[in-house]
């Protein structure tokens, strides 16, 4: 990847909310008929609208932290937070995009782009902030354990503000 080799580490991390971004933007229009059609209630989902709204508060969410960590503390405990924004990412293409696309064998939104991005950038950012000393494996598990607590946080928090902005 010698694109991603010539960036700095800094400038690397920019790439976590675009890439959150472009995979929010695959999900929403279609999570709304998506769940629906499951046969258990997956998400607390009333609208396409309510779906939009949330991933449009988590992309700047994601745009924000990125900014507070990467710009304005500008040191390790920044690029940690920064980092588990992608933990939480690399986590979510798991469960549930990948375990919902296996296990119901029809399209997960945001498969498409956790396959091809979340899954080979996330290797490839964590292998290099290992290598850089940005993070240890010890941390590097903490944020993996946090993941999925934190995703379902963020996910019904969103939720619940695209509903309430979407009245």
């Amino acid at each position: 990847m010698p694109f991603l080799n010539s960036l700095s580490f800094e400038r690397l991390l920019w790439l976590v909310p675009i890439f959150f971004m472009l995979h929010n933007m695959e999900e929403a229009p279609f999570m709304e008929r998506w769940s629906k059609r499951l046969p258990f209630k997956f998400h607390p989902i009333d609208s396409t609208r309510q779906v939009v709204i949330a991933m449009i508060f988590l992309s700047l969410g994601g745009f924000l932290v990125t900014y507070l960590g990467v710009e304005y503390l500008a040191n390790q405990t920044g690029y940690l937070i920064v980092l588990g924004i992608q933990a939480i990412l690399l986590f979510n293409a798991f469960v549930p995009h990948i375990a919902a696309t296996m296990r119901f064998r029809l399209y997960s939104p945001g498969v498409v782009t956790a396959i091809l991005i979340t899954l080979p950038f996330s290797f490839y950012l964590f292998r290099r902030a290992l290598n850089e000393n940005v993070l240890t494996w010890r941390q590097f598990w903490i944020m993996l354990g946090i993941a999925p607590f934190a995703m379902v946080i963020f996910a019904l928090l969103s939720l619940q503000i695209g509903k309430a902005l979407d009245k």
